[in-house]
């Protein structure tokens, strides 16, 4: 019961106080997200699918990037660290309604055996990174937005919560408040019952440009609502400029 509670708690299984539509939005973009799939090296495993990813496009190379948070919940208190060393043997991906089209993933690059998943710095880059072994998905890479956020834009979550079982992506509008640290305050606007499973998805703006990745929930004291919060992209270029230029 209490990794339970810990994951609805994790991916955000709360729904806004706010006056938020409860629906999908009416906004198209061609298939960008995936869900992580997960065969273990050994034992029985609450979960062998959890969470939403998609692939970014950065200079000549396409990296796969999810959630750092979904390995917090996957991994029992005793293997707490940033690795998959004898605990996940394969890591795939792949659209809920195209399960054939999948990613396979090779080395995770932002790897720390040394960094706790249980820290409170654990959303601060609440990223995984990874190279890509095998790509037989029909999925567009994105790429990164250069202009800064303008209070009051619309911003589109795209990917399946994990109560959905079939289906297209569905896409979901909100509106960007404020940055606060290394994460996007967003209102919600049009959302789905209940949010679980759309950590680790991509924020993008009108133009399918990626602007942050789904972390969290928080409360606003100033608008008396809990808003979504997304990871922003400036310390995962930076993490990619250095990889990259090694």
């Amino acid at each position: 019961m209490k990794r339970i509670f810990h994951y609805f708690l994790l991916t955000l299984a709360i729904v806004s106080c706010s006056n938020a539509k409860v629906s999908v939005s009416d906004k198209k973009f061609p298939p960008i997200s995936l869900i992580n799939h997960f065969e273990y090296f050994s034992g029985g495993h609450e979960f062998n699918q959890l969470g939403t990813a998609f692939l970014l496009k950065y200079k000549n190379d396409t990296f796969a990037i999810t959630a750092k948070h979904t390995l917090a919940i996957l991994k029992p208190d005793s293997l707490k660290n940033l690795t998959l060393e004898n605990f996940i043997k394969v890591w795939t991906m792949s659209p809920l309604d195209e399960e054939n089209e999948i990613v396979i993933v090779d080395k995770l690059l932002n790897e720390n055996k040394n960094e706790s998943l249980k820290t409170e710095s654990l959303y601060e880059k609440d990223w995984l990174v990874f190279s890509i072994k095998e790509n037989r998905a029909n999925v567009i890479p994105l790429e990164f937005r250069e202009k800064p956020l303008v209070k009051g834009e619309k911003l589109y979550v795209v990917g399946w919560t994990r109560h959905m079982k079939e289906g297209n992506q569905r896409v979901y509008e909100f509106e960007f408040y404020k940055t606060k640290g290394t994460h996007h305050l967003m209102k919600k606007l049009i959302i789905p019952e209940k949010m679980g499973g759309l950590s680790g998805g991509p924020v993008v703006d009108e133009d399918g440009k990626l602007v942050g990745i789904v972390s969290n929930s928080e409360f606003s004291l100033f608008t008396m609502e809990k808003m979504l919060t997304a990871v922003g992209t400036v310390d995962l270029k930076d993490f990619l400029d250095n990889y990259l230029n090694k």
